[in-house]
């Protein structure tokens, strides 16, 4: 009798689990073919795989190596089938120049962020991370206060401070005569710069090398993530529910993200003992001290100021802000030291531009440099250091030639093939700043690598002006060489990690270090 019953529900269980499996595959092949054929998306182009299902992006972002590679295959799709295509199941991808400033439109014009892709880095309560165009709108305006010309402006004595620490870094490589890594070296200034600027607080990268290398080896994990998160928004959101100490172990690299996350809510916590309730509307002459101290004194109601929302915010700003003004700073000194008659160029004119008792000139004169303004845009622009579409949907339907866009259809571009169309920059992948002195409307127009629209970067200028100084101080203060640094191996962007990074194989790019100008440093704290 007991074989019997075992039996019985053997069996009972085989036909239980046939018949779920049954039940997905109909499931499956159902979702499949109503993909291909009744979906809102059914007829535009594109391979029939990728609008079967999103596994097909799945094997280009996380199977196939090197990683990232998806933006290739769309690159490929556009070949074969043109200006217009269906990426995956649910989103379109348009590869047009002079669209890009149609889509991504003023904030006058309401955009939604695609939901998977505003949750990828699990801030859905930071301003990246906001869905919504309104709410979107309103945070935006809580933040930007900080960003306020008025407030980079009073930052400049900061930022020198922060230049004077890294060249000091600069000095000790150049009496070892050992080379020294940018990438590390870069993003400790940037970081640091970005702690005291948005934080008040002193991460000190630029006097702890440990610390520094360790806060590197937590990006390079953070690019790791971030391809596995972009395909499955869910993942961070749940490992940041999981014990630390059970994770760890398994997902090192998600874990180093979990700990930035966890460093930026001790500020908030700081910040929440310490805050004090502003009195009706707050009218500022100085900028905020944080970006905390910004957003609790705007308008926005009490609800968007608890601390789960500012450590997004935090958390936002501190692993998008300082890796992407390093990677920009990296780029633009190769790209100098790589073209000779253009680095002689720019010395010479910011030379030629500095007061006598000073090390470097103004921000504002740096600025209205011609070879040095052209050098920093033709390298933005060569870089497309923010790599990753960014699918945004129109509440109505749009039109593309003579396709119509459904109303709330993920629609990205990308902003590193707008950069590099060889119809608006001819020679694309060329180091030509002098493009730039007689640029085209077009051309000016298409110069993208912040963003276009309600969501471009709302720390662009705060990261020219870092760029701007730091460039100066270091050509007026060094002679730098590259040392077995290669542009294919050590810049050019092979993986899309939402910041473009290079080959895997990369060492980085390093320099040997000579002084040129050494008892000037002083100086830092005077112009």
């Amino acid at each position: 009798m007991v074989f019997l019953y075992i039996g019985a529900s053997f069996t009972s269980w085989t036909a239980v689990l046939l018949w779920s499996l049954l039940t997905l595959c109909i499931s499956i092949v159902g979702q499949i073919i109503y993909r291909l054929t009744l979906h809102p998306l059914a007829g535009f182009p594109g391979p029939k795989l990728t609008a079967a299902t999103k596994w097909y992006e799945v094997y280009f972002e996380l199977v196939k190596r090197p990683q990232g590679q998806f933006s290739r295959e769309i690159d490929r799709m556009h070949d074969r089938y043109g200006p217009i295509v269906r990426i995956n199941p649910d989103e379109l991808h348009v590869r047009d120049s002079d669209w890009y400033d149609v889509f991504y439109a003023p904030s006058t014009v309401p955009r939604d962020k695609y939901p998977p892709a505003a949750n990828m880095a699990g801030t859905g309560l930071g301003t990246f991370g906001t869905v919504r165009h309104e709410l979107h709108r309103r945070r935006r305006a809580a933040d930007a206060p900080l960003f306020s010309k008025r407030s980079i402006q009073q930052s400049e004595s900061l930022i020198k401070e922060q230049l004077q620490r890294l060249t000091a870094t600069f000095k000790k490589a150049s009496v070892s005569d050992e080379p020294l890594n940018l990438g590390t070296s870069m993003l400790a200034f940037s970081t640091t710069t970005l702690g005291l600027f948005a934080f008040n607080f002193d991460f000190n990268f630029l006097d702890d090398a440990k610390a520094a290398e360790n806060w590197r080896k937590t990006i390079d994990s953070v690019t790791v993530v971030t391809i596995a998160a972009r395909q499955f928004p869910w993942l961070i959101p749940l490992a940041m529910m999981t014990p630390r100490a059970l994770a760890r172990p398994v997902l090192p690299d998600l874990c180093r993200l979990l700990d930035a996350h966890v460093r930026i809510g001790e500020q908030v916590s700081n910040y929440m003992l310490t805050r004090t309730e502003p009195k009706g509307k707050v009218v500022r002459k100085e900028r905020p001290l944080t970006i905390f101290q910004a957003i609790d004194e705007s308008s926005l109601p009490a609800h968007e100021k608890n601390a789960p929302r500012l450590t997004q915010e935090g958390i936002t700003l501190l692993l998008a802000g300082g890796e992407t003004v390093a990677r920009s700073l990296i780029h633009i000194i190769f790209h100098l030291l790589d073209n000779p008659d253009v680095y002689a160029k720019v010395k010479a004119e910011i030379d030629d531009a500095t007061p006598k008792d000073q090390l470097i000139p103004s921000t504002k004169t740096l600025e209205s440099l011609p070879w040095l303004t052209a050098s920093v845009r033709e390298s933005l622009r060569l870089s497309a250091v923010v790599s990753s579409r960014l699918p945004e949907m129109a509440r109505t339907k749009i039109h593309y030639g003579e396709w119509v866009i459904p109303a709330n259809t993920p629609v990205s571009l990308h902003p590193s093939s707008v950069l590099h169309d060889p119809s608006v920059y001819p020679e694309p992948s060329k180091f030509k700043p002098e493009r730039w002195f007689d640029a085209s409307d077009r051309a000016n127009r298409c110069f993208v690598p912040f963003g276009k629209g309600a969501r471009m970067c709302l720390g662009m200028d705060f990261a020219y002006t870092q760029i701007f100084m730091t460039i100066a101080t270091f050509l007026r203060t060094f002679d730098l060489e590259l040392y077995e640094t290669y542009r294919a191996r050590d810049i050019d962007q092979e993986r899309d990690c939402f910041v473009g990074m290079p080959s895997e194989n990369s060492p980085g790019v390093r320099v040997k270090v000579h002084m040129r100008l050494g008892n000037l440093d002083p100086m830092l704290h005077d112009t």
